[in-house]
């Protein structure tokens, strides 16, 4: 799984924000209103965020304590599945992708609509809202990839193997593995 990159999370607002943009000045030209999700977004946005949050920091908890037991000489058995952590940062990573597309989709209806109208506009506090979302997801994203962090290799290449080593199975077969006969 890669990193988030700024870069591309700014690449993502830039296009959302030339996107909104076009897409505001052309709704404006039709006569229809702008294209600004309600305030009441905000509440499932900070709610989402804060529930990766909270799962990104039981991982951190439980790399935490195993890394305490293991310091003590001791062996901790994980509270969480591996696969669970892995979960929590692809969701932590898709919120940091989805708040860059919602912070400049709604820079971009604010670039249209602030020449025209005041900051008390009920779009535009729609506007400034959703872009201040947008940055806590992205925010959170980055927080919850350094919480999701996997420990270094307990067992770098080159080093001797304590316990049983790998068992040598014997060549696969090259015609009729896939239909299971020989």
């Amino acid at each position: 799984m890669s990193r988030l990159s700024a870069l591309r999370l700014l690449l993502i607002a830039a296009l959302a924000a030339l996107t909104g943009f076009i897409t505001t000045v052309w709704m404006s030209a039709q006569g229809m209103g702008s294209p600004v999700l309600p305030r009441t977004s905000l509440v499932t946005v900070l709610g989402i965020a804060l529930i990766v949050l909270t799962l990104g920091l039981l991982v951190w908890r439980d790399q935490r304590r195993i890394a305490r037991a293991a310091a003590q000489g001791r062996r901790r058995q994980r509270s969480l599945h591996p696969l669970h952590a892995v979960r929590v940062l692809t969701a932590g990573q898709a919120g940091a992708y989805a708040g860059a597309l919602i912070a400049g989709w709604h820079a971009g209806i604010l670039g249209d609509l602030v020449p025209a109208a005041a900051l008390t506009a009920p779009n535009v506090n729609s506007s400034l809202l959703m872009i201040t979302g947008g940055v806590i997801w992205v925010i959170i994203g980055f927080v919850v990839e350094l919480l999701c962090r996997v420990p270094p290799d307990e067992n770098p290449t080159g080093q001797q193997r304590r316990g049983p080593t790998r068992r040598d199975t014997g060549q696969i077969p090259e015609e009729g593995y896939a239909r299971g006969t020989h």
